[in-house]
């Protein structure tokens, strides 16, 4: 019997902190609304459709506005660096595609019994902790080169 009372009382209560936070949520956005009648349209449909993520440290720097405008800032370069990457991409896989038909077929075959080892080897030796190492574990490609000419 204490038991089911129990569940009643935490019942009672989280719909009672339910009940106050969304009171104050209104009352806090009618607070906003008072002192921006003319953007409040405006700023509350920018501010939730531009979304993004601080530089680092400016978190403990900036002031509301000052985020919503760094977002703002970030969401209109946010198409062009995308393509610039990709265009990027494109070059490194052409710039690689040219070095190795540079090689022989030998080399070729080699080149790819290193990548295959390497996969293998990251894909056994793989664990949650070392995902954050993932890039010290990789072969560098200078020492690849240097196995190929030997």
């Amino acid at each position: 019997m204490s038991n089911a009372w129990g569940r009643q009382v935490l019942v009672v209560a989280f719909t009672a902190v339910c009940v106050i936070a969304a009171a104050q949520d209104k009352t806090q956005n009618k607070t906003q609304g008072a002192n921006a009648p003319s953007e409040q349209g405006v700023a509350s449909d920018s501010r939730e459709a531009v979304k993004g993520r601080l530089p680092r440290y400016f978190a403990s720097l900036v002031n509301s506005d000052q985020r919503t405008e760094i977002y703002r800032i970030q969401a209109k370069f946010r198409d062009q660096i995308a393509e610039l990457k990709q265009q990027l991409e494109k070059l490194e896989s052409k710039q690689m595609q040219d070095i190795e038909a540079v090689l022989t077929t030998g080399q070729r075959e080699k080149l790819n019994d290193f990548r295959n080892s390497s996969r293998k080897k990251r894909s056994k030796d793989f664990t949650p902790d070392e995902s954050r190492n993932s890039s010290e574990a990789m072969i560098d490609p200078a020492t690849q080169t240097s196995n190929l000419s030997d």
